[in-house]
């Protein structure tokens, strides 16, 4: 994605002249080193620790989550959130959001909300021959709170906080179908949420609203 952005590629143009990226490459890079896919090196998953993580003991997520926070304080809230991860079960790339319909918080289904996390894996689905829209879930967890998808759109208000899984495995559907996940295949995915993410704001700003066609998979398992 990082190498995309930077280069003369028109999209990567065009999505340069809207958006300013900050761009994190590794939050546990001590944990993968060391051969951990999740756990930093005091053996915690990192993905469990964004309500109050501890700068001593978490320190790349408590700066993030700190420079997220900054930008919301200041006025300038993300327009998109997102996080990659590796999945070890499921099949294809996908999404997790947050539908406050499928809250295990009974408050969060009491309050108004729109319908706008669903728009950008529509059009992810439409651009990405990896991705697959009937996979997406958008549960919200008592287990998950802690994950930065959760924690982030509760503390900021960021309904477009995603986490993107990759399969370690491969493809059991579309164009891709019956093969492994290669490098290759994960370069030409952030070339082409970059590409999504222009599409997501030209929709928006032709007053295009998410059409919910994959709602029947919206309590898909995480």
């Amino acid at each position: 994605m990082i190498n995309y952005l930077i280069s003369d590629h028109p999209f990567a143009k065009l999505a340069r002249s809207k958006f300013i990226f900050k761009l994190i490459p590794m939050l546990n890079v001590d944990g993968v080193i060391n051969g951990n896919h999740r756990c930093s090196l005091a053996g915690k998953d990192l993905n469990r620790q964004w309500v109050a993580p501890e700068r001593s003991m978490y320190p790349s997520i408590y700066h993030t989550k700190n420079l997220i926070s900054y930008l919301h304080r200041i006025g300038r809230t993300p327009f998109v959130y997102c996080d990659f991860h590796g999945h070890s079960r499921k099949m294809n790339v996908f999404l997790y959001g947050n539908n406050p319909n499928l809250s295990w918080y009974t408050g969060d289904r009491l309050q108004k909300h729109g319908f706008e996390f669903y728009q950008f894996p529509e059009i992810l689905d439409e651009t990405s021959t990896a991705f697959e829209l009937k996979y997406c879930a958008f549960t919200i967890k008592k287990n998950k709170e802690g994950s930065a998808r959760v924690a982030i759109w509760r503390d900021t208000g960021i309904s477009r906080a995603y986490t993107l899984e990759a399969s370690y495995a491969g493809f059991d559907t579309g164009g891709y179908k019956g093969h492994q996940i290669t490098t290759r295949d994960l370069i030409e995915m952030g070339e082409q949420f970059v590409e999504s993410l222009v599409r997501l704001k030209k929709s928006i700003e032709q007053g295009k609203s998410p059409t919910r066609r994959f709602e029947i998979g919206a309590e898909q398992k995480e």
